[in-house]
């Protein structure tokens, strides 16, 4: 673990020490809040920490922050890492292994994603299959905070679609979500039969003033520098790349026809959707009492937009300097919030990221893989599968090969591998996302409806470094380290304030915010308590 260091070191340590003054270890926390923000890489933060004013300033002044975070498991994708952060386990273990599985359904063989659960329903959208915890095989610290006082309430809200079940677990007393599809936040019939009274009046009323049709840039135009230049050609493939975004014009339909952009899609791709959400989250703190009943709650506050910018932009657009000033901002509003109705010295809060992210690889070594060039690949394993006459581990072999023949393609990995010990760095990291038979088909994305993908027989392909599928702009989902790469900080009651480069995972998020919130964690978690974090 390398220590910070530098002419600032102790300027630095006192203004923690000030900062920090108000959480001064005495009784157990009343609210564990934890956020995450969905596609932030680690290195961003120290980037643009000169921008920030608000709330991001306040935990990063004031926190044990580690720049360098590690997402220790190889499929860089939301569910696994963000139910990992949840539970303290690798997707291996908590079960939510992929975002969608490549699986037969109705005689066919198709993407399954990992919580859709046709015996449920959509609030917002009766008619729509809804979101259930089934898969999931670990508890979540949420659980942990109610095992350990049956008063106690866990809430999770989230901007992202259904990600919120991911912390909430299958003992929440409220899992929502924005669902783009209505334009307004929602559960599932597996966590309610009717909207609580307070989602639905913020749905009526106050989300209406998040809900602008104008994205104007709030950088000041001195840090606009930090960002790479706005109108970069490869940013959302080089259509409406520039500020002002006004959705007006940047729904209409292209001239080749395209269907135009609803509302509440083009809000989910900007910073506004999750000022929304930190908003709904302070009426959560009030109409549910989190942290002010003399027991111990839970919130899980998770950002989303960040993600959908990201890819759209890149993680070094302007856009996305802007949506960070913007979360900046409402954090700072949020804990001011949660300083007047819990208490400064009353919470514990944990933020983190999912995954990272890789630059474009317009200014690297490497390039994007087209659809076109996995269709052709995926037409020579159809042949070879249906061909095949021989046994399944046979097949798996042949597919092996083939893969391995693929220019973009730099190894290919069996259930018998990910099964096996292994000292292989890749394998390791894949194997911490591995569950028998779930399979996903990322990154060998079809468009077509394939009998004998890969992903049938358990195989899974890992791409050669910076060489990403054209699916947007900014792509993750490798086991490379720009993936790899998140911020972890932890900040209020019990936490002791410093700055280290290295020497924490995702793993270790949950059991450590459970130790600073004074609640006990399940025996066998994969993570680890991070004792520097913790006041003696």
């Amino acid at each position: 673990m390398k220590i910070r260091s530098g002419a600032g070191t102790l300027i630095l340590a006192a203004l923690m020490l000030l900062s920090s003054a108000a959480f001064a270890k005495t009784s157990r926390p009343k609210l564990i809040l934890q956020i995450t923000a969905d596609q932030l890489r680690g290195d961003l933060l120290d980037r643009y920490r000169s921008v920030f004013t608000g709330g991001l300033k306040r935990i990063l002044d004031g926190g044990y922050w580690i720049h360098r975070g590690d997402v220790d498991h190889g499929l860089t994708l939301s569910f696994p890492g963000q139910t990992t952060l949840a539970t303290g386990m690798y997707p291996s273990h908590h079960g939510l292994t992929a975002n969608e599985w490549w699986m037969e359904r109705n005689g066919k063989w198709q993407e399954v994603d990992v919580v859709i659960d046709e015996q449920y329903k959509t609030l917002a959208t009766p008619q729509r299959d809804a979101a259930s915890p089934r898969n999931l095989t670990a508890t979540t610290l949420g659980e942990w905070v109610k095992l350990a006082n049956r008063d106690s309430k866990t809430i999770a809200l989230s901007a992202g679609n259904s990600i919120a079940v991911a912390y909430g677990g299958t003992k929440a007393d409220a899992v929502y979500w924005y669902d783009s599809t209505s334009g307004r936040f929602t559960t599932s019939t597996f966590y309610a039969a009717a909207m609580k009274p307070w989602v639905s009046a913020f749905n009526a009323g106050e989300l209406q003033k998040y809900e602008s049709r104008d994205w104007a840039l709030s950088v000041p135009s001195g840090k606009i520098a930090l960002a790479n230049p706005d109108a970069t050609d490869y940013e959302n493939k080089g259509h409406h790349n520039t500020f002002p975004h006004i959705y007006d014009a940047e729904s209409r339909a292209d001239a080749d026809g395209g269907i135009p952009t609803a509302y509440s899609h083009w809000f989910t791709a900007t910073p506004m959707e999750d000022e929304a959400l930190l908003g709904l989250a302070a009426d959560a703190v009030d109409a549910e009492r989190l942290g002010q009943r003399g027991v111990t709650d839970y919130l899980a506050v998770l950002i989303d937009s960040t993600d959908n910018v990201g890819h759209k932009y890149g993680p070094l657009s302007l856009e996305q300097l802007d949506t960070l000033v913007r979360i900046d901002r409402a954090l700072g509003h949020f804990l001011d919030h949660l300083d007047a109705t819990v208490g400064p010295g009353n919470y514990v809060l944990a933020f983190s990221a999912d995954h990272g992210v890789v630059d474009p690889n317009e200014s690297k070594t490497g390039r994007r893989i087209r659809t076109e060039e996995i269709e052709v690949v995926l037409d020579r394993i159809e042949a070879l599968a249906i061909a095949h006459k021989g046994s399944r581990e046979q097949l798996v072999e042949i597919i092996i090969t083939e893969l391995k023949k693929v220019d973009f393609i730099a190894d290919a990995y069996s259930e018998a591998q990910l099964a096996a010990p292994s000292t292989d760095p890749f394998i390791k990291l894949y194997q911490n996302t591995f569950r028998k038979g779930y399979t996903t088909d990322f990154p060998l994305w079809t468009d077509k409806q394939r009998a004998h993908h890969p992903a049938r027989y358990g195989v899974i392909a890992r791409f050669k470094e910076n060489m990403i599928i054209d699916a947007a702009t900014g792509v993750h989902g490798s086991p490379y380290p720009p993936d790899r790469l998140v911020p972890i900080i932890f900040f209020g009651a019990n936490i002791q304030p410093g700055s280290v480069e290295t020497g924490g995972r995702t793993i270790d998020v949950a059991p450590t915010l459970a130790a600073a919130g004074e609640i006990s964690a399940p025996h066998g978690l994969d993570g680890i308590v991070l004792k520097s974090a913790i006041q003696p």
